[in-house]
């Protein structure tokens, strides 16, 4: 974990911008991924996934931990997080039997 010395609000929220920043990077690698995924599924029971979805949350869980974050609040946005690319990976199907 790398830390930062702020000794103001402003460089608490330059930092926090820096990591948005490179969250969205990575978010948008994933949903290149998601994308790449519906390519190899035929049914929305395959993109809806429990079974994945829960694995992808206890993976999660697990990583928070280790990384000094509260697990719950990794799985809140993880949650809200698949549940979205879910959406978006549904659309994807529906793109590619439509072609």
């Amino acid at each position: 974990m790398k830390v930062i010395t702020c000794q103001s609000l402003d460089d608490v929220r330059t930092n926090i911008d820096r990591i948005d920043q490179e969250l969205i990077r990575l978010i948008s690698e994933r949903s290149n991924f998601v994308d790449k995924a519906a390519q190899f599924k035929k049914t929305e029971s395959e993109v809806e996934a429990p079974k994945r979805v829960e694995q992808v949350i206890t993976k999660v869980r697990g990583l928070a931990q280790k990384e000094n974050l509260n697990p719950d609040i990794a799985e809140s946005i993880y949650r809200a997080m698949i549940t979205a690319f879910i959406q978006q990976e549904k659309s994807k199907l529906k793109e590619l039997e439509d072609e």
